[in-house]
Parts: structure tokens; C-alpha cells; sequence
């Protein structure tokens, strides 16, 4: 059996502040140089950056550990100085684990939230994108994506969808009063601000804003609730407008400062940062008449919200486990995708070999017979791979000895094929 490790090191909401998660963000554009660096030591890597946490899972094909690999390209790439007491490890069978109970948003700060689903699913994407997507590493999340969705649709858990976004415009509520009294403006147009956006467009309110650096993408989201769009440029105006601001871009910068608010006389200003790295600077809550929440000031709200779907907890543990169950499956049946490719690779050049020297052998044929040949020769090569290929997956998957069975076939088969050790 092929000889791999799964590595994970993290840092969530659970026990480090926003001040030391946004530290490991990683920004758009040093992503492809991160990616770059990581190819050296691992086979497959996929960053998982949301507001409230960033996870980083690799897998290393060979006796090297995936896990010191992604610690020395952590190391390397971020200072881990202030990071390091609050940052979790899990290796092996505990990868996987994790990832589903995430997907199901069981280790979120809302329990059971939706949007985690989407990020685990573009996580994936974005490490395909890198080619960084290993077949092992590419069946974990594809397994925790499909885990996510059952526990949101075979219990109660997704019934009544609460999310970061949602939790905010209640505590809007609390803070400012009825939404039908406040002009809310919302900047960023990124899965949050676009989230909260859709709340907001389904509420009253007295008026809507949304500011982007897009003019169009604002335009674009005010189109479907009869909002105001402006521009970046015209922030301090739009905050000046406003009773609320809710901001969640995805900079990797401070983008509301003190210079962005106009002096509030009698007229209060509250302002949600739901963005990681934070958008909002925290010297703005010195201003009068203004104050500043952030995502770990709705801790206590989201802890209400929790306590009404725990009891969903235990059926999506159930879930969890069968999916891990066919996961184990899935991933041994990965160990033998190798030599069928190469025993496939073998009876194709054996088969196109043979049929030349028949053609050659026969003369000029007419199109149709060459095409009745090719079609013959293909149907038995094929037929007489199906059944070995057949039960291969199936040992494997029923924990055969898939290494005695690649064995027994490179011998019987003289497959030196280097496919065979990818």
C-alpha cells in the first residue's frame, strides 16, 4: 500500500482572538507564490480562510510527515510569534474528522451555519485551481462537502439557517433599534457583505446603501432592492448617510479609518466589522457617538442561537461516521487506481500494436470494416479488464490487501509503467 500522511494545522475562534487569526490570513495575491512553495514538500494543500478561522490541510505521498512539511512552510511564510499557543495540529485519521465536522458546521461560532459548506466546497476549488487538489486530498473534501449537505438536509440542523450575517442584523436590532427606522449601508460585496446584503434586502428598512470598489457590483446588488449604490471613493460620504455600517470586504488592509467619519452630533453611528483581516480601525470607537462591534463581540448572541440546535448534534455525529466509513473505502480504493491504470495503459498498447499488424497484414480494407475491427478489439480488451478491475476496487474496498494484489498483477503483467508509482 502506497505510504501517505495527512497533516492540519489551524487557528479558529474557539481560543485565539481576530487581532491574531487575521495574521494568518493569506491575501489574494501572495496566494500563487504560497502555493508555489508548497509544491516542493507536499502533493496536495488546501487553505480553508474564513472569518473565523484558517486551516491548513495537507497531504504528502512517501514517508515524509505532512505535517512537519506544513510546518516548516507556516513557518516560512507567516511570523507565528503570536500565533503559536493558540494554533491545533491533527494528523492522519483526525484530518478528515475534523474537516466533516466543520463542513456540518458543528465547530462553528453559529452552530450548524450555512456558508461554511460553500467555503469548505471553494477551498477545494481554489487548490484545484493551484493543481494542488491530490486525488486523496480531493476525496476528503468531496466526502465532507457530501457529509455537510446531508446534515443539513437529514436533520434539523439547515431547517432554520442562522449565520454570522444574520446574528449581526439582530444585534442591529438591539443596539439601534428597528431596521425600518436606520439606513444601513453595507460595504463589500464578498460571500458576508453579500449575505448580509440578502438579509437586509429582505427587511425593511428606511433606506439601503451598498458601497463596493465595483460601482457595478454595488449597482448590481442595490438593482433587486431598490438600494443606493456608491462607489469606494465616496465612503466618507456614505458613512456620513448612514445609522449603521456593516463592512465585510475582503482586504487585506484597514479600509474604514478615522478620517472616514464625519463628526456624529446627537446622531449615534454603530458600525459591524464581519470581515477578517478586520475592516474597521478600533481607534473609531474613541469618536463620539459612535461604536464599533466586531465578530467577536457577537459571541454572546451566536451562544443563544447554538443552544436551540444542539440537540440536532448527536444525529449529525451518526452521519459523520458513515461518512468516514465510506471515505476509508473510498480512499483504499485509491490505492489500487494506479495499477489498473497501468494494466489498462499495457492491454491499449498491446491491443493498437496488434490491430496495425493485422491491418498490414490483411491490405486495403474498406473504412468500414477497419472501423468494425477497431470497434472488436476494443470490446474485448475492455471485457476482459472488467472483471479484474471489478474485484480489485471491490478487495480494496472491502480492506483486501490492495499491496499483495498490485504485487501478484505488475508480476503477471511485467507492468514497469512509472504511472504506477504516481
Amino acid at each position: 500500500m502506497t505510504e501517505y500522511s495527512l497533516g492540519l494545522i489551524g487557528i479558529s475562534h474557539k481560543a485565539a482572538p481576530v487581532a491574531v487569526r487575521e495574521r494568518l490570513a493569506l491575501p489574494p495575491q501572495a496566494r500563487s507564490q504560497f502555493f508555489a512553495k508548497a509544491r516542493a514538500s507536499l502533493d496536495g494543500l488546501a487553505v480553508l480562510s474564513t472569518c473565523n478561522r484558517v486551516e491548513f490541510y495537507g497531504h504528502a505521498d512517501g514517508p515524509d510527515s505532512a505535517d512537519e512539511a506544513l510546518h516548516f512552510l507556516l513557518n516560512t511564510s507567516f511570523d507565528l510569534s503570536s500565533a503559536q499557543p493558540y494554533l491545533y495540529r491533527k494528523q492522519a485519521g483526525e484530518v478528515p474528522r475534523h474537516l466533516m465536522r466543520v463542513a456540518c458546521g458543528l465547530d462553528s461560532m453559529v452552530l450548524g451555519e450555512p456558508q461554511i459548506l460553500g467555503q469548505v466546497s471553494a477551498c477545494l476549488r481554489s487548490a484545484e485551481t493551484a493543481s494542488l487538489a491530490s486525488p486523496k486530498l480531493n476525496a476528503i473534501f468531496q466526502a465532507a462537502v457530501k457529509a455537510g449537505k446531508r446534515a443539513r438536509k437529514e436533520t434539523a440542523l439547515g431547517r432554520f439557517p442562522v449565520s454570522v450575517a444574520s446574528v449581526a442584523i439582530d444585534r442591529i436590532r438591539v443596539e439601534a433599534g428597528p431596521l425600518s427606522h436606520l439606513h444601513v449601508a453595507v460595504l463589500g460585496s464578498g460571500e458576508m457583505g453579500s449575505l448580509a446584503g440578502k438579509i437586509l434586502r429582505k427587511e425593511v428598512t428606511a433606506r439601503l446603501t451598498f458601497v463596493n470598489r465595483s460601482l457595478e457590483r454595488a449597482e448590481a446588488l442595490a438593482a433587486d432592492a431598490c438600494a443606493q449604490a456608491m462607489p469606494l471613493e465616496e465612503l466618507r460620504a456614505a458613512i456620513a448617510q448612514a445609522d449603521v455600517l456593516i463592512s465585510a470586504t475582503d482586504a487585506p488592509h484597514l479600509v474604514v479609518e478615522t478620517e472616514h467619519i464625519s463628526p456624529r452630533t446627537g446622531r449615534p453611528l454603530l458600525l459591524v466589522d464581519l470581515a477578517v483581516p478586520r475592516d474597521i480601525d478600533p481607534a473609531v470607537n474613541q469618536l463620539p457617538n459612535v461604536k464599533l462591534l466586531d465578530v467577536d463581540h457577537l459571541r454572546t448572541d451566536i451562544a443563544q442561537s447554538k443552544a436551540a440546535r444542539h440537540a440536532e448534534i448527536p444525529q449529525v455525529e451518526e452521519i459523520i461516521e458513515r461518512e468516514l466509513d465510506l471515505l476509508d473505502r473510498r480512499l483504499r480504493t485509491l490505492e489500487v487506481e494506479p495499477i489498473i491504470t497501468g494494466l489498462r495503459q499495457k492491454a491499449e498498447s498491446i491491443r493498437q500494436a496488434e490491430l496495425a499488424r493485422t491491418l498490414a497484414a490483411l491490405g486495403p480494407l474498406d473504412p468500414q470494416v477497419v472501423q468494425q475491427l477497431e470497434h472488436f478489439s476494443n470490446a474485448l480488451v475492455n471485457k476482459l479488464l472488467h472483471e479484474p478491475t471489478l474485484r480489485l476496487r471491490k478487495d480494496a474496498e472491502n480492506n483486501g490487501n490492495p499491496e499483495l494484489d498490485s504485487h501478484i498483477i505488475r508480476r503477471l503483467f511485467d507492468l514497469q509503467n512509472s504511472a504506477l508509482n504516481e
